[in-house]
């Protein structure tokens, strides 16, 4: 019966814009899987580029509490030498300004150790967090691919059905049917539920459910789409 043809057709090419619909959505799921990767990948990076980091600052900090220590030596042994007064001042002004910079750079060393000693022991728990992150985007990636495959195949089953169906369609039915899907694919159709039309939500007359009913190709007189009864 026409009626039950166009059912069918309808329902298939919805399924197939359903289809077409998660297949075109695959890459962009996949996407957003790829940049939460790399910023799983960047925080690794950052972490240990940051102990790196630390370790160049403490070396460079050591390096200079070295020469202010080597500094300090000898401007205590240049006050030595000296006994007039404004000098001694001034010569206790560098020793007293060499002694702050000494004390600020042992605090400073030891700051950094303890934040190595900090990050270094985090390394086990950032290995793991990346490891994760890892497994997590190979094992999506292959079930995303086993999903795309499933569709593809439901895309390619769907369509041999769709076809089987629309070759069910009578001759003077056919046309009108190709125009329509032609312009309005899967919207070109639209079923009616108790006399109402599915697709723009009118009424129709009791007459044209009547002759819908009957298997009568006929079109919403408001949307303009192909109609077919709904079966609960």
């Amino acid at each position: 019966m026409l009626t039950d043809t166009l059912r069918k057709c309808h329902h298939h090419r919805r399924h197939l814009r359903d289809l077409q619909a998660e297949i075109d959505r695959g890459p962009r799921v996949l996407l957003g899987q790829r940049d939460a990767l790399e910023e799983a990948r960047a925080a690794h990076k950052a972490h240990h580029e940051a102990i790196t980091q630390l370790k160049v600052k403490q070396r460079t900090d050591e390096a200079t509490l070295k020469e202010t220590e080597t500094r300090l030596r000898k401007l205590e042994g240049q006050l030595q030498g000296i006994s007039v007064p404004k000098e001694v001042a001034a010569k206790e002004s560098e020793i007293a300004q060499a002694k702050t910079k000494q004390g600020e750079l042992e605090d400073s060393i030891l700051t950094t150790i303890n934040a190595i000693e900090q990050k270094t022991g985090e390394i086990p728990a950032v290995e793991k967090a990346w490891a994760d992150a890892q497994a997590a985007f190979a094992e999506f990636e292959k079930d995303a691919a086993e999903r795309l495959e499933r569709l593809k195949a439901d895309q390619e089953s769907t369509k041999a059905s769709l076809a089987a169906a629309e070759a069910e369609l009578p001759d003077d039915a056919r046309a009108k049917y190709a125009t329509q899907v032609k312009a309005h694919g899967p919207d070109a159709l639209a079923g009616v539920k108790n006399k109402v039309c599915q697709g723009c939500r009118r009424g129709l007359t009791d007459q044209k459910w009547t002759e819908i009913r009957s298997g009568a190709l006929m079109a919403c007189p408001n949307c303009g789409k192909i109609l077919y009864p709904v079966v609960d």
